[in-house]
């Protein structure tokens, strides 16, 4: 995606990502923001900026689960074809923003 060559850095990243798609993107700005407060920011701007793009979407564990209770009880007999594709639908939220990360890192 283009964050920096740093090791603690990039795994500092992923951990912000990992936090989104497990938790939900709320938890990971928060620790977004606290790693770039400070007269010391954890990350440097560009990762920031790549941060911030990557983890802008609802592609979380939690958005599935209102998925499925929302959808399902909007079309019950369709349930089963629900289970099937809300995972599919999560890894391709996902890599879209990673996408859009990837190019605005590109671009910076």
């Amino acid at each position: 995606m283009g964050v920096t060559g740093d090791a603690q850095e990039t795994l500092a990243v992923a951990r912000l990502i990992a936090t989104k798609t497990a938790v939900n993107e709320f938890v990971a700005y928060r620790a977004l923001g606290e790693m770039i407060a400070g007269e010391t920011p954890q990350i440097s701007p560009r990762s920031a900026m790549i941060a911030t793009y990557a983890l802008c979407s609802f592609s979380n564990l939690g958005t599935i689960g209102i998925a499925m209770g929302v959808l399902g009880g909007m079309a019950p007999s369709k349930r089963h074809v629900l289970a099937r594709l809300v995972f599919r639908a999560l890894i391709c939220g996902c890599v879209c923003c990673l996408y859009t990360a990837a190019l605005a890192g590109n671009d910076y």
